[in-house]
């Protein structure tokens, strides 16, 4: 398991040829998707991630959940970039079960874990050829 786990570490976030232009309209639209998930309680947390995103080559970040919480992981990219999908695996690599919404060049996964400590978020896509993204999350 922790060389999955380090296969997973190897495909970390990080800036390419993404334009700053594209960084923040991808930012702005998860802002707005996340947006959505606060009329539900979900405060949306400070920070992001972002970079380029390449079909085939998932991005993953680490996040530390809290069991009883509620969690929304909201991603957006530009709008080149089709099928979207994000996923949430345990530290020893196991899916986990999440609400699923995609919608154009955004995605997000409802999570609620049982247990409190580090998760991994995977976003991937079918169809991207070096296209910027960014990641929230929103919890309650």
């Amino acid at each position: 398991m922790k060389r999955l786990l380090a296969a997973f570490l190897l495909t970390a976030l990080g800036c390419g040829a993404a334009t700053e232009d594209e960084l923040v309209a991808a930012r702005a639209d998860v802002l707005e998707l996340a947006g959505a998930w606060s009329n539900d309680g979900f405060k949306i947390r400070d920070g992001h991630w972002s970079g380029e995103l390449t079909a085939g080559e998932p991005k993953i970040v680490q996040v530390n959940l809290f069991a009883g919480n509620h969690y929304w992981f909201s991603v957006a990219a530009h709008a080149r970039t089709k099928g979207l999908n994000v996923a949430v695996f345990t530290e020893s690599g196991n899916p986990m079960p999440v609400e699923n919404y995609a919608d154009a060049n955004r995605a997000g996964a409802r999570f609620s874990p049982q247990t409190s400590g580090p998760y991994y978020v995977r976003i991937t896509a079918t169809e991207a050829t070096r296209a910027a993204f960014c990641l929230i999350y929103s919890y309650k």
